[in-house]
């Protein structure tokens, strides 16, 4: 039977990423059915999912060889929105214990714990979580999912999410869905998510762009910022 690392490649670097996320929006062009709405950087937050040593650091069960590629369109994303004051809410996989909210079929799925109060909650080196920002620790996939995430973004009158992360195709790509299915316009860089392997990575932008969000560029969000007009 087929593991992790049989599926993970390295298919970005530093070098590439600008020309790979041109192919990719040209590959998922025809599933862009809607002109791109303008992001009102007062409405907006940033999430950021699973930025964190588990996901980042080379040799971990579930790293991915292309998230510590994206750390600088991450970076980019958060000077812009700190530059505004604007929130920034940090998604963070853990669990209390094994016990008490993993379960069974957790357990078989993904047998690699995540735990509270342990290095493995700690954002990847690069990254730091600034006085003021909202940690959000999840239990499942989604950041909505048994949080106060909702509570939080409607607490602040906001309209829309910016999400960026890792893996794309599982923890920002169903908080990108249930963000959508609560009524947050979705907005999700492709240059600022990263996945196992690049099939994957396509493979959820190209859903996402047809039926939950606006994918866009880790630059166009910046210059929305940078500049508060379309």
């Amino acid at each position: 039977m087929a593991g992790i690392g049989e599926v993970t490649e390295q298919y970005i670097t530093a070098e590439t990423l600008a020309g790979k996320t041109a192919q990719w929006l040209e590959e998922i062009a025809a599933y862009r059915w809607r002109k791109i709405e303008w992001l009102d950087p007062a409405q907006s937050a940033l999430l950021v999912v699973d930025m964190t040593r588990p996901f980042v650091d080379s040799g971990r069960p579930l790293a991915s060889p292309n998230a510590p590629v994206i750390l600088p369109s991450v970076r980019k994303l958060l000077e812009a929105f700190r530059r505004q004051a604007k929130p920034v809410i940090w998604l963070i996989q853990a669990h209390h214990s094994v016990a008490a909210d993993r379960g069974p079929l957790l357990d078989t799925w993904w047998p690699t714990p995540i735990l509270e109060g342990t290095a493995d909650v700690e954002v990847a080196e690069g990254l730091s979580v600034n006085q003021g920002e909202k940690v959000i620790l999840k239990r499942r996939y989604s950041g909505f999912y048994q949080t106060d995430l909702e509570l939080t973004l409607r607490s602040l009158k906001l309209s829309s999410v910016v999400i960026c992360g890792v893996l794309t195709n599982v923890c920002p790509y169903l908080t990108a869905f249930d963000a959508f299915y609560r009524g947050f316009q979705v907005y999700f860089p492709a240059d600022a998510t990263a996945s196992l392997n690049e099939s994957l990575h396509v493979g959820a932008l190209r859903s996402i762009a047809a039926w939950a969000g606006y994918v866009v560029t880790c630059e166009e969000i910046t210059d929305w910022h940078g500049t508060g007009q379309p």
